[in-house]
């Protein structure tokens, strides 16, 4: 995963369990900012200098009334807030 890992895609600033799915982290990004795929394997680098891959989802959440600019969230599937520090990246 190392390897094909060249694109920050975000440093972790904030994170929030959704009970049996993941944690979000956050800053959400902006739609026009990414237009990779919407799911897959991403790396995660702590601080600390651990790697993890993680599977990714991205989505963009239903509002109403909907927002000026779109973003996507981030949810890292079968993660814990513990698992995620804030500061740590996510490569993709």
């Amino acid at each position: 995963m190392d390897q094909k890992a060249k694109t920050k895609l975000l440093t972790v600033e904030d994170t929030f369990l959704i009970e049996g799915r993941g944690v979000v982290v956050m800053p959400a990004i902006p739609v026009s900012d990414y237009f990779g795929s919407s799911s897959g394997s991403v790396l995660l680098r702590k601080q600390n200098g651990d790697e993890i891959i993680a599977q990714a989802l991205l989505e963009i959440p239903r509002v109403n009334p909907p927002p000026a600019v779109y973003f996507y969230c981030c949810l890292l599937v079968g993660m814990t807030k513990q698992d995620v520090p804030i500061g740590s990246e996510i490569w993709i």
